[in-house]
């Protein structure tokens, strides 16, 4: 009798195990690990292993019915096909956490959400560039993160709110390619919102919707590339929270004036200024003495002022793609760097001034420019970092 219950005891707990073990979902590192799945057919061979299905330009007009043996799926990518609805049967796909049906030919976003288990664990949804005319109210009832509206010109972008604003989960939200001229008043109600992506719009009135965004409390991260800008609102100084801005893809935009800027926003520590055509990095620069972040790849740049050694706070900085001959050794001075890119520049040499970067954990170098001698020596400079020489591509 006693074995019996200790028989059955051992079952019901390898059972539950299994149980939790099925519903377990993986993390976002351990996603970046798995293989991505391109052909359906090949992935119906081995479906346990299936947690990314990259199904992207194959011409769908439908999604097979066999995509639900897929119980692990947590990631579907259905970018740039025909499909004219969303599959309905994805919402029976119990692990989704993130779709992708942009680029497509959807006009009705139909989400079933009559049972309560459908789409339990979506949290990003992309039905950008879609011929799109309205978002269903019903898709409050999904606990979205992030949803991007990118390039959906035929939406009427001030109903899209009213069922948007709903969302309490809502952190990310992308407006990106949308012609807009102001910013709609009821993104101030999206009181979650933490990351704006307003790219693509150069017919926006700047100075006064930068003035209306900051009555914002959320947000920390605004996105504004490719839209055209020689300045920015000083209305930007107004942001309490504002963490991020990313500059990038603005091509005639005045680096010294965005710079005095920038330097009145209380808590910014991160500013991309890559793809901007920059040929020379105001001696400002040193003033940004909060950022953590820089990015000022693929310019015009041939030096570093020495006042980028103030910014001592900085823990990633990304000089790659420019024609940088070589270091002020100023930059020893940033004893906080963790990361530092600068390959694709006619780097000889490192000024000795670096063997100080005591917490640097990665570092990507030129890989012609710098002799065989010079590269044995910062092996020995930085004995705890991975040290990565990249072939210059002059097509980059």
């Amino acid at each position: 009798m006693f074995q019996k219950l200790l028989l059955s005891i051992v079952i019901l707990l390898i059972s539950t195990n299994s149980f939790a073990q099925s519903k377990a979902l993986l993390s976002e590192e351990e996603l970046a690990e798995v293989k991505v799945f391109t052909n359906i057919d090949k992935a119906l061979k081995k479906v346990e292993d299936v947690y990314i299905l990259d199904l992207s330009s194959q011409g769908l007009d439908n999604i097979p019915k066999t995509i639900t043996r897929f119980r692990n799926l947590q990631k579907l990518i259905l970018t740039d096909n025909q499909l004219t609805e969303f599959p309905p049967v994805l919402a029976r796909m119990k692990k989704l956490q993130t779709i992708y049906v942009d680029s497509n030919q959807i006009e009705t976003l139909y989400l079933n959400t009559s049972d309560s288990r459908s789409f339990q664990n979506l949290e990003n949804l992309y039905v950008g560039f879609n011929p799109l005319k309205a978002i269903p109210e019903n898709i409050k009832n999904i606990d979205l993160m992030m949803v991007s509206l990118a390039g959906c010109k035929y939406l009427d972008i001030n109903k899209v709110f009213t069922p948007l604003a709903s969302i309490n989960s809502l952190e990310q939200l992308d407006l990106s390619y949308l012609n807009l001229d102001t910013i709609p008043w009821e993104v101030v109600n999206l009181y979650g919102l933490t990351t704006l992506d307003l790219s693509a719009n150069p017919a926006m009135e700047w100075d006064t919707s930068i003035a209306f965004l900051s009555q914002s409390k959320s947000i920390e991260e605004i996105i504004l590339r490719h839209n055209k800008l020689v300045e920015i609102s000083e209305n930007f100084k107004k942001f309490k929270n504002l963490q991020a801005i990313d500059l990038s893809y603005n091509d005639k935009l005045s680096v010294r004036q965005v710079l005095d800027v920038t330097r009145g926003i209380e808590q910014l520590h991160s500013l991309d200024l890559s793809h901007c055509e920059i040929r020379e990095l105001p001696k400002t620069i040193g003033n940004q003495d909060k950022l953590w972040d820089l990015f000022l790849q693929h310019n015009r740049l041939t030096r570093v002022p020495v006042e980028l050694g103030k910014l001592e706070e900085l823990e990633t900085i990304n000089l790659s793609y420019n024609d940088i001959s070589e270091l002020p050794e100023e930059f020893g001075d940033l004893q906080s760097l963790e990361r530092i890119l600068i390959s694709n520049n006619p780097l000889e040499f490192l000024p000795k001034d670096m063997e100080n970067l005591n917490d640097l954990k990665y570092i990507e170098l030129p890989k012609e420019s710098l002799s065989k001698d010079i590269k044995k020596t910062l092996k020995k400079m930085w004995p705890d970092a991975e040290v990565v020489y990249i072939k210059d591509n002059i097509d980059e």
